[in-house]
């Protein structure tokens, strides 16, 4: 467990390249001293040191600071998960909202709205925490509280960016009711952690929608592919990076009113060429092994599996983790608005075998390897030891990644790379991995 036993705030924990950039600090703060900015591409939290009192409650909420997989497995389900890959679960599934429009627009399944959608309508929430896209800044995503459909839809697709969903935390505090929250592992990570100290945050978020996350993508990655198409920033006025059936485009809506598609994956220049192979990923990305979302209540993704074709529609790989969304499910499928069947475990695993394999398997090595270079990585779950050379020449690989988009000067060279030779690339570094395998 790797953080700063004097510290007071989370400043420490913002030097030592340990914050996840999740909010959770500034949704909790009750003196309002924490709040987000973007620097070097991220999006991360400055105390104003006249403000803070030292009450230490960002840094007890805070997964950077410190994260004990077992003692939150134990509070959330009772037990340590008996399945090391995809942590403690009730059911696994495939399927699909049955509303075409959702289906087709969102991400992987349109499951994450339709979820929201039914839990409004049944009363098990009031609203939901969610992220849109400022319509003044569009490249800047930013959570809000959504309490109606069109609100909700609006939400829908990944955002591949920075986001401090955690930050209206403060806001679910000040309002009436119960509450969703959807987020990557990292948010979910900050949310059961700020459970644990308040009984407000505890009673009200009754849903935790996980998503599944290989890694996130800083600001500079979309800055790089906007640069690519000689769009500048100042010209875009709505930026969607999933959507327009499977597997999506990324839309640019430019002022003058063109649009913009870029194929997400799937082809040589598809624009997911460029951070398949973990540029511009934070560092602090690389050292979380939660693939599945595994504290969450319900955790949802893409399921790329062969007997699923290519088609533009697509279908959602779906982990229930408690009761509460165990039956949510069951109730959504019998009602009519979701299409699901029951997958085996393994159908799960396979649905995202490389980056399970990077960020699971792989995660000894690489925390090692980090550490050697300098780099403190936080405890997250029980490292395996993992003696295979390729395992640790891959952490390698994966930290040149970090280091060539981090640099000004080397990330300036990728605009003249095409986008096959980063897909020959990938093939190389997804090459060593399976080695490693």
């Amino acid at each position: 467990m790797t953080h700063a036993q004097d510290s007071d705030n989370i400043a420490d924990v913002v030097q030592n390249g340990l914050c996840t950039g999740c909010g959770t600090c500034v949704g909790v703060c009750p003196e309002a001293a924490v709040t987000m900015h973007v620097s070097g591409a991220l999006l991360l939290p400055k105390v104003r040191e006249d403000a803070c009192t030292h009450c230490r409650l960002c840094l007890q909420c805070c997964a950077g600071y410190s994260l004990d997989f077992d003692e939150l497995n134990a509070e959330i389900f009772g037990k340590r998960p008996e399945d090391r890959l995809i942590g403690n679960f009730l059911g696994c599934y495939v399927g699909h909202s049955t509303d075409d429009g959702l289906r087709l627009d969102g991400s992987s399944g349109g499951v994450a709205t339709q979820l929201l959608l039914y839990a409004q309508e049944t009363g098990v929430i009031n609203g939901a925490l969610v992220v849109g896209m400022r319509k003044d800044e569009p490249l800047v995503p930013e959570p809000f509280i959504a309490r109606t459909r069109e609100e909700m839809v609006s939400a829908s697709k990944s955002k591949y960016c920075p986001v401090a969903t955690n930050t209206a935390v403060n806001k679910i505090l000040s309002e009436d009711g119960k509450f969703a929250v959807v987020g990557l592992p990292c948010h979910i990570h900050g949310i059961r952690k700020a459970e644990r100290v308040s009984k407000s945050v505890r009673e009200k978020i009754v849903l935790h929608v996980g998503l599944f996350c290989g890694h996130t993508v800083n600001f500079a990655g979309t800055e790089l592919l906007l640069n690519k198409l000689r769009i500048g920033k100042n010209d875009v006025a709505r930026i969607e990076y999933r959507g327009c059936g499977h597997p999506s485009f990324m839309s640019i809506q430019l002022k003058n009113g063109r649009t913009v598609k870029f194929r997400f994956n799937r082809g040589w220049n598809a624009y997911w060429n460029v951070f398949s192979s973990f540029l511009f990923t934070p560092l602090r990305c690389m050292t979380c092994p939660d693939q599945f979302n595994e504290l969450s209540d319900v955790s949802l993704g893409d399921a790329w599996l062969p007997e699923l074709g290519h088609g533009r529609l697509a279908e959602s790989a779906i982990i229930t983790r408690t009761p509460v969304a165990e039956e949510m499910i069951s109730s959504m499928r019998k009602s009519g608005v979701l299409s699901v069947r029951p997958v085996p475990p393994e159908k799960i695993r396979q649905s995202q075998s490389f980056s399970l394999n990077f960020k699971k398997e792989q995660f000894s090595a690489r925390a090692s390897v980090f550490r050697v270079l300098g780099h403190p990585t936080p405890w997250l779950v029980p490292e395996a030891p993992d003696s295979r050379l390729m395992a640790f020449v891959g952490a390698f690989f994966s930290y040149l990644s970090f280091r060539v988009s981090s640099s000004k000067r080397l990330s300036s060279v990728l605009l003249y790379v095409p986008l096959p030779l980063f897909r020959v690339y990938f093939g190389v570094f997804k090459s060593i991995y399976l080695l490693s395998s």
